[in-house]
């Protein structure tokens, strides 16, 4: 009797995304007539400047089989081999590869490649930093200066009564349309640099907690007295424009910042901020310190002298913080240092206990002896670099040692009336200082980070930095080393060689490293063309640059703040804007960039205007270099885009950023020559359904590879 088979219907559906790309990486030095070291990038030899090349495809696949048929092994192979020559086929035709790899082709002998030397880079990116914040110190003094100056030359006033702008209370009226005590008008204009809040660049204002009367006679002698500090903010202002907030906290409560600006309280009308609880204030106001503590131990200390001398020091130790140095020295007929290497605060400890006394007191070398490892300290860099203190502990010195207090002593330091006015500072955005060392000159993978002279982490891309205790000790140096990293949110694992080159930031507590990976990190590509023939291809619509990278300096002027990078660039080459400060290396590999990529925009166009019409679901074609240059072309609307946030502003990590390159960039940069590399981007990316994107690049050989997403370098 026959059997009735019960037929299944499977389906498999929904839209796919595939994202293709091809290009060329590979760049022959004798061509270019530069060969000198022997290439050591191994898989990636000779991959000298990197393009990638996206287009982004959608589909669906709807699968019928009978539930129980067998399909034959070969069947399925079968249709492998097919469904990848044809997404092969869509990807090269719509992402226009051997276009772009002929144009690149044609100008490989006009290129010039330079390899990247990480030694001077890493001094010349600290050399930066370094000026940097030191105009920023010098800001800081001046403000220190003058309110020591003004709280010396201010003399007490128990009745005083002053109108002080409140940051509370400005451009608030009272029932009758009255201003309110302590406000009045105070112009607010919003500003590009203090993003974009309203502020008023002529005048400060002060800001009281809701616990602190705001009448109190001690706030409204500092008050008055911290006038002084509103033409010095101007001015610092004016002499270093990237300043951002400047502040003076006062130890009896009040904060007065410049630019002013309306604090707005909480919704209960209640402002908890006190700036004298925040870490800034508490860590200045403590002061990093190194301390020499001089102990007598001749031979009046013994006994229960010595015992009180021991736990004295010990008690000393115990009020050190974490950014404070520390040394011992022990003195009689002769000076000795108790540790000359500091190996802990407990070690000390366990030396003070078995110290011993004998001798004569002769305070006087022991004194010049603190004088002089603090002075070295100081000049070398090293140390707290901020507040210096000697603490001798003795029964009775048997010498003037003044002398030596007027040889070494800062004759000119002034004390405010011996007590804490409070402290000043402003902000240095690390952001901005990380932007001194430009994401482009450190290649795909590379990146640079920064950490104190205590071994705390700065900037880091993945806070744990190698060669810590080297870059503690305030040392210059290079290491080189295999790494295992992750991209793509640690979705993904690259296995890569790395060059650590590192060196110490003069005049501040800071360390400085960069790291290069050998390959695209170890070389750099110099091409050059025409100001005119680039700014045309520049101005293209379809063209982008990376706006959080620094091509021109728009945060110097204030009528340039309002500018994109592009906008600036523009103003720039054309000679609009001729004083612009540009970084002329990454303008000139821009210029050559755009035009030799400019023959894509008309490709991309003419598929687009191809009466035969499009291949249903081809969503974008894009392409970026180490420039931050990048085309697209979108082929759909958005209403039929499956990715439609891709490629946004929201998208940040397919962008170029000032953290790293995209995404898409980072993994073709690695994967081998000539292959397609298919990638499923993240859920937030995908927008509504299923969707995935390749990319490929090539060497001098092509073959296709599928797995999610496609990316190439060229």
């Amino acid at each position: 009797m026959e059997r009735r088979q019960k037929r299944q219907r499977a389906t498999i559906a929904g839209p796919m995304q595939i994202a293709a790309a091809a290009g060329l990486n590979r760049w022959s030095r004798g061509i270019t007539g530069n060969a000198s070291k022997p290439d050591r990038s191994g898989p990636h030899r000779g991959r000298l400047m990197m393009m990638l090349l996206w287009i982004i495809l959608s589909s669906s696949l709807c699968l019928m089989v009978d539930g129980q048929m067998k399909i034959p092994p070969e069947t399925v192979q079968q249709w492998a081999v097919t469904f990848g020559k044809e997404m092969a086929a869509l990807s090269t035709r719509y992402s226009g590869a051997k276009l772009l790899q002929k144009k690149y082709k044609d100008i490989e002998g006009v290129v010039k490649i330079e390899e990247v030397d990480g030694e001077e880079l890493v001094k010349k990116f600290a050399e930066e930093m370094e000026h940097m914040l030191g105009r920023k110190m010098k800001s800081v003094k001046r403000l220190a200066e003058s309110a020591e100056d003004a709280d010396l030359y201010h003399d007490y006033n128990e009745t005083l009564e002053f109108d002080y702008y409140n940051s509370m209370l400005i451009n608030a009226v009272d029932e009758d349309g009255n201003p309110l005590p302590l406000g009045g008008e105070f112009p607010l204009e919003e500003n590009e640099h203090f993003n974009k809040l309203p502020v008023n660049t002529q005048l400060s204002n002060i800001q009281v907690p809701t616990n602190v009367y705001n009448k109190d006679t001690d706030i409204l002698n500092g008050a008055y007295m911290s006038e002084a500090l509103n033409d010095v903010f101007i001015d610092n202002f004016q002499k270093d424009p990237t300043l951002t907030w400047q502040y003076f906290g006062s130890a009896t409560g009040f904060f007065r910042l410049y630019p002013g600006i309306q604090w707005t309280p909480d919704e209960n009308g209640v402002v908890t901020f006190d700036c004298r609880n925040r870490n800034w204030y508490i860590q200045a106001a403590t002061s990093p310190k190194d301390v020499v503590i001089v102990v007598d131990v001749s031979g009046s200390m013994k006994g229960l002298r010595l015992t009180i001398a021991k736990h004295t020091i010990n008690t000393i130790l115990d009020t050190l913080g974490e950014n404070d140095f520390v040394n011992i020295i022990a003195y009689s007929d002769y000076v000795r240092y108790v540790e000359p290497c500091f190996k802990g605060t407990l070690h000390f400890k366990l030396l003070v206990e078995g110290l011993h006394v004998k001798g004569e007191g002769k305070v006087k070398k022991a004194m010049k002896e603190s004088f002089k490892i603090l002075n070295e300290a100081s000049a070398m860099g090293q140390g707290s670099l901020c507040n210096q203190a000697i603490m001798l502990i003795t029964d009775g010195a048997m010498e003037d040692f003044q002398d030596v207090f007027e040889e070494f002593n800062w004759p000119e330091r002034r004390l405010s009336h011996g007590i804490l006015l409070g402290v000043v500072g402003t902000d240095v955005p690390l952001r901005e200082l990380m932007k001194l060392a430009p994401r482009y000159k450190l290649g795909i993978h590379g990146y640079a980070y920064l950490i104190t002279n205590n071994g705390y982490i700065l900037s880091h891309p993945d806070l744990r930095p190698l060669l810590r205790t080297a870059m503690v000790k305030g040392e210059t140096g290079a290491l080189s080393l295999d790494v295992r990293t992750s991209v793509d949110k640690g979705r993904r694992v690259m296995f890569l060689k790395n060059d650590y080159f590192y060196t110490i930031i003069n005049e501040t507590p800071f360390s400085m490293g960069i790291v290069l990976t050998r390959g695209h990190g170890q070389y750099i590509f110099i091409g050059n063309v025409s100001v005119e023939e680039g700014l045309h291809d520049l101005m293209a619509p379809d063209l982008t640059i990376a706006n959080e990278w620094t091509y021109c300096e728009t945060d110097i002027d204030p009528a340039h703040r309002k500018l994109t990078q592009l906008q600036a660039v523009v103003l720039y080459l054309t000679g609009k804007e001729p004083d612009l400060d540009c970084d002329v290396e990454l303008l000139r590999q821009t210029l050559f960039d755009a035009v030799v990529t400019a023959p894509m925009e008309a490709y991309w166009t003419a598929l687009m205007l191809n009466t035969s019409g499009m291949d249903e679901g081809v969503e974008t074609a894009f392409l970026g270099t180490r420039s931050g240059l990048m085309r697209f072309q979108r082929y759909t609307g958005i209403e039929k885009r499956v990715a439609k946030s891709f490629l946004t502003s929201s998208d940040k990590e397919n962008l170029f950023t000032l953290d790293h390159f995209p995404v898409w960039y980072r993994r073709a940069a690695e994967y081998p020559a000539g292959q397609f590399l298919y990638y499923m981007p993240r859920q937030e990316t995908r927008g509504r359904g299923h969707t995935f994107n390749n990319y490929t690049h090539t060497h001098t050989h092509t073959h296709t590879h599928s797995c999610p997403f496609l990316f190439t370098p060229l």
